[in-house]
């Protein structure tokens, strides 16, 4: 008569994303004013019940069970521990990037099971990340193995970069450029000697979704007076320009046709005044500043705007 194996077996499955470090430990709500410039966002979530996370040693919290916990890090790479039962624990090296999320999942599975496979796992992901997130595919069983498992991996589409963890139970796949795609990943694992009766393949998916598109901010629209009252326009975009310093400043100046603006606000002179202005008096980079001149209003007008980087230029309008 066959033997079989009985056992009870506790599978932990993650899913990975962003974080920082434990002194920005933060709550759930990504508050852009409340969180801490140049940090991550790490968030965990464990199902069914709140497992104790550790970073770099340091206990941050709890994670989250019906939605995930976040944390603030800064970006690099940081020990992730999270406490499973039995006294084992997920432990993985995780990347994070300066405003990114990086999301991890991590599944308990406990069984009773008899058979005759020394092994088995289960691998589990998010259902959804944003564009430019790390997800972290994983697979981990509590039980203790008499030999090590193999562990392969094959993620599509082709375009989907694997970071790290080849060879491992976790990888981790960066996002970037996929947004609309789903991303799958697949594990092999055996043992080498029971390869045959007990090898698994086991699939995930992530749908990835598209990042929103970046549109242009109109910041300011008014009509010239003196350039003196003009200034103090132009000084509060000033601040902004240096508050925002990836972004463009974009002017459109138009022409007024009353009498007193062809005589006294032509905008060919105001342009030369307000770029040098912002130049040489509020030390904006000439590089960052576009003024252009497009159509009539009753009145000689400025349209001041951002441009975030990947922002399309504002068609002015008449």
């Amino acid at each position: 008569m066959k033997n079989s194996i009985y056992r009870i077996s506790a599978l932990l499955a993650l899913v990975l994303a962003i974080g920082t470090l434990p002194a920005f430990a933060g709550g759930k709500n990504d508050d852009a004013k409340k969180r801490p410039k140049n940090t991550g966002i790490l968030t965990v979530k464990t199902t069914p019940d709140a497992r104790t996370v550790k970073v770099d040693g340091q206990v941050l919290g709890m994670s989250g069970v019906e939605e995930a916990a976040e944390f603030w890090l800064s970006p690099g790479f940081h020990t992730l521990e999270v406490e499973g039962p039995n006294g084992k624990s997920f432990i993985k090296q995780v990347e994070i990037r300066k405003d990114t999320r990086n999301c991890v999942c991590l599944k308990i599975v406990e069984r009773t099971e008899t058979e005759a496979c020394p092994y088995n796992v289960s691998v589990d992901g998010p259902d959804k990340v944003l564009e430019g997130d790390l997800i972290t595919f994983a697979s981990i069983d509590a039980m203790d193995y008499p030999t090590p498992l193999n562990y392969v991996w094959k993620v599509s589409p082709s375009a989907a970069k694997v970071t790290s963890g080849f060879g491992t139970s976790a990888i981790t796949v960066d996002t970037s450029g996929l947004g609309g795609q789903t991303i799958t990943a697949e594990l092999d694992v055996s043992d080498g000697l029971y390869a045959k009766e007990c090898g698994q393949r086991l699939p995930v998916s992530t749908i990835v979704e598209s990042l929103p598109p970046i549109e242009a901010i109109k910041f300011d629209e008014f009509e010239s007076k003196a350039f003196d009252d003009d200034k103090a326009r132009l000084d509060s975009f000033a601040v902004q320009l240096q508050n925002s310093p990836d972004a463009q400043g974009y002017i459109i100046m138009y022409q007024g046709t009353d009498t007193n603006s062809i005589k006294n606000r032509n905008v060919d002179l105001l342009s030369k005044r307000t770029l040098d202005y912002l130049v040489n008096t509020r030390g904006i980079d000439p590089s960052r500043i576009v003024i252009t001149k497009w159509g009539n209003r009753p009145t000689t007008t400025y349209e001041l705007w951002l441009i975030p980087p990947g922002a399309k230029t504002p068609v002015p309008n008449d």
